[in-house]
């Protein structure tokens, strides 16, 4: 196995500890932090395909989404798509499920903006990305 090899499966690993940690946040009804690891598992993944193309990844963000497109861009698949919606659909929660922010005039904290459907779909999404990442570092014989 490769180091980039053992880096996609560790980030793997990780994910999916971040999956866990989202699916408890939301048992104990603290949304914010739902969509925080939802976020993180989703960022993870994302780094363990890009590890294992051989690509040491240190980015995150909007960076991490053209590092992605870049390195899969010779065997894009259509599911790629969806991993790039759903890195966009995160950016935007990144730090709303962390910090208070500017909304319409007033100050706001993660709990007052979100709540369980939008935790729920951050799940939602951060699981659709696993099965993809599943699915593409089995074929590899990464995991």
């Amino acid at each position: 196995m490769t180091i980039y090899e053992e880096f996609a499966r560790k980030y793997y690993h990780e994910a999916r500890k971040d999956l866990e940690r989202s699916l408890r946040a939301l048992n104990e009804g603290d949304y914010p932090e739902v969509v925080f690891h939802a976020q993180q598992c989703v960022e993870k993944l994302v780094k363990a395909l890009i590890e294992s193309k051989r690509e040491y990844v240190y980015n995150h963000g909007p960076k991490l989404t053209s590092v992605f497109i870049r390195v899969f861009e010779s065997e894009w698949r259509d599911e790629f798509e969806e991993v790039v919606d759903i890195l966009g659909w995160f950016s935007e929660y990144y730090t709303r499920s962390r910090y208070p922010f500017m909304l319409r005039g007033r100050v706001v904290s993660p709990s007052e903006y979100i709540d369980r459907e939008l935790a729920e779909e951050a799940i939602k999404k951060a699981k659709r990305v696993l099965r993809i990442a599943e699915g593409y570092l089995r074929e590899k014989r990464i995991i």
